[in-house]
């Protein structure tokens, strides 16, 4: 881990466009990461952010790069829990359970630089009590409600029993009404968030594929029949 001096973050259009710092802009951004004690870090693939069986005292904003957050069993089998690229905020549901200690390990998935913010901070204010700290406290909320239902949703593929109706779920809700997007994970992955075997994943990819009901290149996808999904889904 090479850590460094936050500065050079407010270039950083991620900033901007994330939910954590929704409302806050400019010289109240800068000043609410001064106060906060911010700090960047720069992760080298596969380095590891949190432990598991650690506790959490900070969130980390990605920057760049990306995280993948892995459970791993008594035999050491992993398990992708979550994958996560540039502006998605890891850590901030351990940081907030009293007393609780990591159930995963958070791994850089390639090269990645996260900004660390520390959770005593976050809740304990400012001298000034600036309005921007206050926001920050409210979008951190909005940050974890969002987390829930996103587990809540990978709960429902799980009691899918199909493969198929599994794909057709997850991929619909990817896809946020595009026709076209791109999941940002190897199939590998995919077959571990869907708690599904890859080959089987395969097989049966390539044989929606063959009846038209998508199409994709790698991570890319096309859906060309969502009425025919839409009912696999259901």
């Amino acid at each position: 881990m090479h850590k460094m001096k936050c500065g050079f973050i407010m270039e950083n259009e991620i900033l901007s466009s994330c939910g954590l710092f929704a409302g806050i802009k400019g010289r109240d951004l800068e000043k609410l990461l001064g106060c906060l004690g911010a700090e960047t870090a720069h992760y080298d693939k596969n380095a590891i952010l949190f432990r598991a069986g650690q506790p959490v005292q900070a969130c980390a904003l990605v920057l760049s790069g990306a995280v993948r957050a892995e459970a791993v069993n008594a035999a050491g089998q992993h398990t992708l829990m979550a994958w996560h690229g540039p502006g998605a905020l890891v850590g901030d549901v351990l940081m907030s359970t009293p007393g609780g200690l990591s159930p995963v390990y958070v791994i850089a998935a390639e090269a990645t630089t996260v900004l660390f913010l520390p959770f005593r901070q976050i809740m304990g204010g400012c001298p000034e009590c600036c309005p921007a700290h206050a926001r920050l406290r409210e979008n951190l909320i909005g940050e974890i409600a969002q987390k829930y239902w996103a587990q809540r949703r990978r709960l429902a593929y799980l009691s899918v029993s199909s493969l198929r109706g599994r794909i057709a779920m997850y991929l619909l809700d990817e896809a946020k009404g595009s026709a076209t997007f791109s999941l940002g994970i190897s199939r590998e992955n995919m077959a571990d968030y869907l708690c599904v075997n890859r080959s089987a994943l395969s097989r049966e990819l390539a044989r929606m594929k063959q009846e038209g009901l998508l199409d994709y290149y790698r991570d890319t996808f096309r859906l060309l029949d969502t009425e025919a999904l839409t009912r696999w889904a259901q």
